[in-house]
Protein backbone atom coordinates (compact mmCIF):
# COMPACT_ATOMS: atom_id res chain seq x y z
CA UNK A 1 0.00 0.00 0.00
CA UNK A 2 1.34 3.04 -0.84
CA UNK A 3 2.49 5.52 1.72
CA UNK A 4 2.70 2.46 4.11
CA UNK A 5 5.59 2.10 6.58
CA UNK A 6 8.03 -0.22 5.26
CA UNK A 7 8.78 -2.65 8.04
CA UNK A 8 12.28 -3.03 9.19
CA UNK A 9 13.90 -6.88 9.01
CA UNK A 10 16.09 -8.11 12.34
CA UNK A 11 16.61 -11.63 10.80
CA UNK A 12 18.55 -11.34 7.48
CA UNK A 13 17.20 -14.35 5.21
CA UNK A 14 20.58 -15.38 4.30
CA UNK A 15 22.18 -16.00 7.21
CA UNK A 16 19.05 -18.95 7.81
CA UNK A 17 17.37 -19.63 4.08
CA UNK A 18 14.58 -22.12 5.90
CA UNK A 19 13.43 -19.85 8.71
CA UNK A 20 11.11 -16.84 8.17
CA UNK A 21 12.40 -13.43 8.47
CA UNK A 22 11.15 -11.84 11.00
CA UNK A 23 10.54 -7.40 10.85
CA UNK A 24 9.49 -4.41 13.11
CA UNK A 25 7.23 -2.29 12.13
CA UNK A 26 8.46 1.92 12.70
CA UNK A 27 5.29 2.57 14.68
CA UNK A 28 5.94 -0.48 16.81
CA UNK A 29 9.71 0.50 17.32
CA UNK A 30 8.32 3.83 17.74
CA UNK A 31 5.83 2.65 20.85
CA UNK A 32 8.89 0.24 22.08
CA UNK A 33 10.48 3.02 22.67
CA UNK A 34 8.30 5.55 23.92
CA UNK A 35 7.49 2.72 26.54
CA UNK A 36 11.11 1.37 27.71
CA UNK A 37 14.41 2.45 28.62
CA UNK A 38 15.94 1.67 25.21
CA UNK A 39 16.80 3.31 22.36
CA UNK A 40 16.26 2.34 18.70
CA UNK A 41 19.11 0.50 18.25
CA UNK A 42 19.04 -1.78 21.41
CA UNK A 43 15.04 -2.54 20.58
CA UNK A 44 16.06 -3.90 17.11
CA UNK A 45 19.25 -6.07 19.08
CA UNK A 46 16.65 -6.92 21.34
CA UNK A 47 14.07 -8.07 18.54
CA UNK A 48 16.86 -10.02 16.62
CA UNK A 49 18.38 -11.74 19.38
CA UNK A 50 14.89 -12.81 20.54
CA UNK A 51 14.56 -15.01 16.78
CA UNK A 52 17.60 -16.35 17.37
CA UNK A 53 16.72 -17.70 20.49
CA UNK A 54 13.40 -19.24 19.32
CA UNK A 55 14.20 -22.16 17.49
CA UNK A 56 10.53 -23.35 16.98
CA UNK A 57 10.69 -20.79 14.25
CA UNK A 58 7.78 -19.20 15.64
CA UNK A 59 6.98 -15.53 17.05
CA UNK A 60 7.74 -16.36 21.13
CA UNK A 61 10.41 -18.23 23.01
CA UNK A 62 9.77 -21.37 25.01
CA UNK A 63 10.44 -21.86 28.55
CA UNK A 64 13.28 -24.30 27.74
CA UNK A 65 14.80 -22.07 25.17
CA UNK A 66 15.39 -18.91 27.45
CA UNK A 67 16.73 -20.95 30.72
CA UNK A 68 19.55 -22.37 28.48
CA UNK A 69 21.02 -18.77 27.60
CA UNK A 70 24.24 -17.75 29.67
CA UNK A 71 22.32 -14.60 31.74
CA UNK A 72 19.98 -17.26 33.18
CA UNK A 73 21.69 -20.53 33.33
CA UNK A 74 23.20 -19.22 36.39
CA UNK A 75 19.89 -17.59 37.99
CA UNK A 76 17.88 -19.81 40.34
CA UNK A 77 15.05 -17.62 39.77
CA UNK A 78 15.26 -18.05 35.62
CA UNK A 79 11.87 -20.93 35.79
CA UNK A 80 10.28 -18.09 38.22
CA UNK A 81 11.50 -15.14 35.78
CA UNK A 82 10.25 -16.95 32.94
CA UNK A 83 6.36 -17.70 34.56
CA UNK A 84 6.38 -13.88 35.80
CA UNK A 85 6.74 -12.56 32.47
CA UNK A 86 4.83 -14.95 30.64
CA UNK A 87 1.15 -14.00 29.48
CA UNK A 88 -0.21 -17.51 31.26
CA UNK A 89 2.40 -18.51 33.69
CA UNK A 90 3.52 -21.04 31.31
CA UNK A 91 7.32 -19.61 30.67
CA UNK A 92 5.90 -18.80 26.85
CA UNK A 93 7.57 -15.14 26.12
CA UNK A 94 6.00 -12.91 22.84
CA UNK A 95 8.42 -10.48 22.07
CA UNK A 96 6.11 -8.22 24.04
CA UNK A 97 6.85 -10.05 27.23
CA UNK A 98 10.78 -10.39 26.17
CA UNK A 99 10.44 -6.47 25.89
CA UNK A 100 9.36 -6.14 29.70
CA UNK A 101 11.29 -8.47 31.35
CA UNK A 102 14.27 -6.89 29.70
CA UNK A 103 13.03 -3.59 30.69
CA UNK A 104 12.71 -4.21 34.28
CA UNK A 105 16.12 -5.81 34.35
CA UNK A 106 17.41 -2.56 32.69
CA UNK A 107 19.89 -0.57 34.28
CA UNK A 108 17.99 2.41 33.65
CA UNK A 109 14.76 1.45 35.14
CA UNK A 110 13.53 3.16 38.53
CA UNK A 111 14.93 1.16 41.68
CA UNK A 112 10.84 1.02 42.60
CA UNK A 113 9.77 -0.33 39.21
CA UNK A 114 12.65 -3.10 40.20
CA UNK A 115 11.17 -3.54 43.85
CA UNK A 116 7.96 -4.21 42.42
CA UNK A 117 9.03 -6.89 40.23
CA UNK A 118 11.39 -7.87 43.15
CA UNK A 119 8.66 -8.77 45.50
CA UNK A 120 6.25 -10.53 42.80
CA UNK A 121 9.49 -13.17 42.53
CA UNK A 122 9.06 -13.85 45.82
CA UNK A 123 5.70 -14.08 46.55
CA UNK A 124 5.61 -17.39 45.05
CA UNK A 125 1.67 -18.50 45.82
CA UNK A 126 0.90 -14.88 44.87
CA UNK A 127 -1.00 -13.92 47.86
CA UNK A 128 0.10 -10.22 48.27
CA UNK A 129 2.46 -11.14 51.34
CA UNK A 130 5.65 -12.95 51.20
CA UNK A 131 5.46 -15.65 54.26
CA UNK A 132 7.85 -18.49 55.62
CA UNK A 133 6.71 -20.84 52.78
CA UNK A 134 7.74 -18.13 50.02
CA UNK A 135 11.05 -17.78 52.10
CA UNK A 136 11.46 -21.47 51.96
CA UNK A 137 10.77 -22.29 48.40
CA UNK A 138 13.01 -18.86 47.05
CA UNK A 139 15.78 -20.18 49.06
CA UNK A 140 14.95 -23.52 48.25
CA UNK A 141 16.01 -22.50 44.68
CA UNK A 142 18.99 -20.92 45.60
CA UNK A 143 20.73 -23.56 47.14
CA UNK A 144 19.51 -26.13 45.08
CA UNK A 145 20.08 -24.34 41.53
CA UNK A 146 17.74 -26.47 40.42
CA UNK A 147 15.55 -25.35 37.52
CA UNK A 148 11.30 -25.75 38.14
CA UNK A 149 8.91 -25.34 35.38
CA UNK A 150 5.74 -23.24 36.97
CA UNK A 151 7.55 -23.00 41.03
CA UNK A 152 4.64 -21.07 42.17
CA UNK A 153 2.44 -24.50 41.44
CA UNK A 154 5.14 -26.45 43.52
CA UNK A 155 5.12 -24.50 46.81
CA UNK A 156 5.15 -27.55 48.59
CA UNK A 157 7.20 -29.90 46.93
CA UNK A 158 11.11 -29.70 47.31
CA UNK A 159 13.20 -29.51 44.27
CA UNK A 160 15.55 -32.53 44.15
CA UNK A 161 18.92 -31.78 43.98
CA UNK A 162 22.36 -33.68 44.71
CA UNK A 163 23.61 -30.22 45.68
CA UNK A 164 20.49 -28.73 47.75
CA UNK A 165 20.59 -28.72 51.73
CA UNK A 166 18.45 -31.52 53.52
CA UNK A 167 15.19 -30.23 54.74
CA UNK A 168 16.10 -29.76 58.61
CA UNK A 169 19.04 -27.59 57.27
CA UNK A 170 16.86 -25.61 55.09
CA UNK A 171 14.09 -25.09 57.63
CA UNK A 172 17.03 -23.71 60.19
CA UNK A 173 18.13 -21.22 57.57
CA UNK A 174 13.86 -20.33 56.89
CA UNK A 175 13.66 -19.73 60.79
CA UNK A 176 16.73 -17.34 60.85
CA UNK A 177 16.30 -15.52 57.88
CA UNK A 178 12.32 -15.31 59.11
CA UNK A 179 13.09 -13.65 62.34
CA UNK A 180 15.80 -11.37 60.94
CA UNK A 181 13.44 -10.39 57.94
CA UNK A 182 9.95 -10.54 60.00
CA UNK A 183 9.79 -11.10 63.32
CA UNK A 184 6.38 -10.29 64.27
CA UNK A 185 5.63 -13.22 61.93
CA UNK A 186 3.01 -11.89 60.17
CA UNK A 187 4.67 -11.82 56.70
CA UNK A 188 6.01 -9.49 54.91
CA UNK A 189 3.67 -6.63 52.39
CA UNK A 190 5.04 -4.93 49.62
CA UNK A 191 5.92 -1.86 52.00
CA UNK A 192 7.72 -4.21 54.18
CA UNK A 193 9.75 -5.55 51.76
CA UNK A 194 10.66 -2.43 50.09
CA UNK A 195 12.37 -1.69 53.98
CA UNK A 196 14.31 -4.99 53.92
CA UNK A 197 15.58 -4.35 50.20
CA UNK A 198 16.79 -0.78 50.95
CA UNK A 199 18.95 -2.12 53.91
CA UNK A 200 20.81 -3.77 50.62
CA UNK A 201 22.78 -1.75 48.52
CA UNK A 202 23.76 -4.18 46.04
CA UNK A 203 20.53 -5.32 45.17
CA UNK A 204 19.90 -2.40 42.16
CA UNK A 205 23.46 -3.55 41.10
CA UNK A 206 22.45 -6.95 40.67
CA UNK A 207 18.71 -6.92 39.40
CA UNK A 208 19.94 -6.23 36.13
CA UNK A 209 20.42 -8.04 32.98
CA UNK A 210 21.38 -7.44 29.32
CA UNK A 211 21.52 -10.10 26.44
CA UNK A 212 23.97 -8.18 24.29
CA UNK A 213 26.94 -8.08 26.68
Amino acid sequence: MDGAPSPIPTSPPAESPSRPVYTLYPDHLKRYVESTPFTEGEILNLHKRFHELSRDGLDRILHDELIQVEQMRANPFASRICELFSEDGSGVLSFDNFVNMMSVFSFHTRPEVKMVWAFAMWDFDGDDIIGPGDIRYGLDLITCSGVAVNPSLQMLTRVPSAAGLEDQELDGIVREVVKEVDPDGYGLGYHEFRAVLSRMPDFINNFRMSFWD
